[in-house]
Order: structure tokens, then sequence, then C-alpha cells
């Protein structure tokens, strides 16, 4: 998003509707061992320079959790307060969407948005006080190559391709989860049916 100059210096405020964050991710091993340098910013000589301005851009050192609790924790918590909220990685491959988003689910420091996601819904659950009771339910899609697939439905051969607005999500599957282990066993299988994997 080009920059306005004029609102350079505002504070942002919690109630944006969209927030674009930028994640650089480290070299891996082999560009490492390449040689490889990392290449935060460049210029040339060619064009004018051009500024973009993010709510935030995290380095490559960056930790997972303070990725979520910067980008996707407010956006849970409105969820959790009845609102719809959307988070939606974007990159050219391999340039650390995946481990942003599913991180490594087994190490507790290197889990991504989504395990974080599933532990802080479930959290806030258990805490629920009264006669509240929650239905917590999960879909799992994969867009590629213009194409929309349900991970989780029993024909993995099967394209969806009718987006229809007055019955959204018709013929995606839908499985009720009681915690954040069946979020994960869900998780497990459509991530093994994705086309794209990282």
């Amino acid at each position: 998003l080009p920059s306005n100059p004029g609102h350079k210096h505002e504070k942002q405020v919690v109630s944006d509707n969209v927030k674009v964050v930028v994640r650089f991710r480290p070299l891996n091993q082999r560009e490492k061992m390449t040689g490889f340098k990392q290449a935060v910013t460049f210029e040339t000589a060619q064009e004018p320079p051009k500024k973009f301005t993010f709510d935030t851009v995290f380095g490559p050192d960056s930790k997972q959790l303070d990725v979520y609790n910067l980008t996707a924790r407010p956006i849970v918590d409105s969820v959790l307060e009845g609102y719809n909220g959307t988070i939606f990685a974007y990159g050219q491959t391999g340039t650390g969407e995946t481990f942003t988003m599913e991180g490594v689910r087994a190490v507790p420091e290197l889990r991504g948005i989504i395990p974080n996601s599933f532990a802080h819904i479930f959290s806030h659950i258990a805490k629920a006080e009264g006669d509240t009771r929650f239905l917590v339910r999960v879909s799992y899609l994969e867009i590629y190559n213009e194409e929309v697939r349900d991970l989780l439905g029993k024909d993995q051969m099967q394209r969806l391709e009718q987006f229809d607005i007055e019955h959204p999500g018709v013929g995606v599957s839908v499985y009720a989860v009681n915690n954040a282990d069946d979020m994960n066993r869900r998780m497990t299988v459509g991530h093994t049916n994705r086309k794209h994997k990282n």
C-alpha cells in the first residue's frame, strides 16, 4: 500500500478493518551455505523511491508468539466477542507463510498463528462462566492456482467452484471440535490433503 505522508506518525486505531503486516523470514540453511546475505532494503537508481506503510514489520529474528500477539490475538479476541475475523497469509512460495501460520506444532515456542489461535480459543472457553455455551466448528480450505479445495472433504478430487452468497460455505465439510487437540487432528488431516505443501 503506498504511504500517505500526511498520516505517517498517526497512531493506528485498534478498530481498523484491515491491517497489513510484513514478516521477513530468516535465511534457510541452504541459503546460508551458499553465502546469501539478508536483503531487507534495496534501492534502484532508475526509479524514484516508493514508500509503503504497514501496520507492523517483523524482522527475521521475530518470535512466533510476538507475531501472534501483535497480529492475530486481537482478531481472535474479537471473534470470541461474536465478530467475524479473518487472518490471511499471502506470499510467494518459500517466503514463510506456512511457518508463520502453522509453525512447528510439537515445539511450543515455534507454534504458528493457527495452533496459537486454537489454544487461545479453548482457553477462553474453559474460563467462561455461567450458562455460556460455545460451538466451535472447523473447515479447512486450500486456494491454489485459482482452485478452491475442501481439505477435509471425502472426495479430494472435487473442486469447490461456486460461492453462493445466500448460502455461504455450501458443500464445505464442517466438523464440530471440543478442544485444541481435536482442532490439531483436523488440521493434520487437512495438511496431508494439501496439493501444495511447504
